[in-house]
């Protein structure tokens, strides 16, 4: 049980350092600095992690199964660096929709979309740089851990 435990917690702490860093970012672009900057940065992680975090795994089977049939010859190191910015792109853009929603409610699909946009494009450098660590370093590392 320990071991579960640690793999468990190690999962955790990598969902809420990213998760928290980049609803932090795309909450304060939304909204700003305000009165309801901190209850909305609070729920809208809370949101991405209740939404996210399930799928996530799906969307990185996918991806990587993807990936693989498309580019069968590509070195391990390219295969993840690839792999790191597709998931970047595709689960920042998710969480951009729910922190978008959560932060300034959905009256219209244009408004919708210009926020979003302006959210994900400014978490999105950040994004890049943490997918790029996960895929080189942690990503393997945690795959050894996890067939133990």
């Amino acid at each position: 049980m320990p071991k579960l435990l640690k793999k468990i917690g190690i999962i955790l702490s990598i969902v809420i350092v990213i998760g928290g860093t980049l609803t932090f970012v795309m909450t304060w672009k939304s909204i700003e600095f305000n009165e309801r900057f901190l209850a909305s940065w609070i729920s809208s992680f809370a949101l991405c992690v209740v939404f996210i975090a399930p799928i996530g795994g799906i969307i990185a089977m996918l991806i990587h199964k993807a990936l693989a049939a498309i580019l069968p010859n590509i070195s391990k190191v390219k295969m993840n660096v690839i792999f790191g910015l597709c998931m970047a792109v595709t689960m920042e853009s998710i969480m951009a929709v729910i922190t978008t929603i959560n932060t300034n409610g959905f009256s219209d699909w244009n408004s919708l979309a210009a926020v979003w946009a302006t959210t994900l494009l400014a978490a999105l450098p950040i994004g890049i740089v943490f997918s790029v660590i996960v895929s080189l370093i942690i990503k393997p590392k945690l795959e050894v851990m996890l067939a133990e």
